[in-house]
C-alpha cells in the first residue's frame, strides 16, 4: 500500500490533470491487498471531495516574468477514461471471484 500526493501551486488545468491521473491510478491499483481493498473507496471519495477545490482554482495565467511552461492538458473526464472504468470493475470482479470460490468449495 502506498499513499501518494502531489504538492505544488496549480492552476485549474494542471490541478484537474493531476486529480484525474492520480484518481485513475488509485482506481486501477488500489484494490490489491486486504487493507487496501477497504481503504481505497475512502481515498477515492476523499479525492472526489477535494475535486471541488481543484475546480475552483484560477484558470491558467501567463507568467508576468515570461518563460512559464504551458498548463497541463486536463484530458478526458475521469469516467471517460477506460482505465477508470476498469478500475471501478476490479472490486466487483474480486468479490464475484470470492463468491464463486466459496460456493465451489462448499460441502
Amino acid at each position: 500500500m502506498q499513499f501518494r500526493h502531489v504538492d505544488g501551486p496549480f492552476c485549474r488545468d494542471c490541478g484537474m490533470a493531476t486529480f484525474r491521473e492520480m484518481t485513475s491510478k488509485t482506481l486501477i491499483q488500489g484494490w490489491y491487498g486486504y487493507a487496501s481493498f477497504v481503504i481505497t473507496p475512502f481515498i477515492v471519495l476523499w479525492n472526489i471531495i477535494n475535486r471541488g477545490k481543484v475546480a475552483s482554482l484560477a484558470p491558467p495565467q501567463p507568467s508576468p516574468y515570461g518563460g512559464a511552461r504551458q498548463p497541463m492538458d486536463p484530458g478526458k473526464r475521469l469516467l471517460a477514461r477506460p482505465i477508470s472504468i476498469i478500475g471501478l470493475c476490479v472490486p466487483f470482479i474480486l468479490i464475484l471471484a470470492l463468491i464463486v470460490i466459496i460456493v465451489a468449495s462448499g460441502p
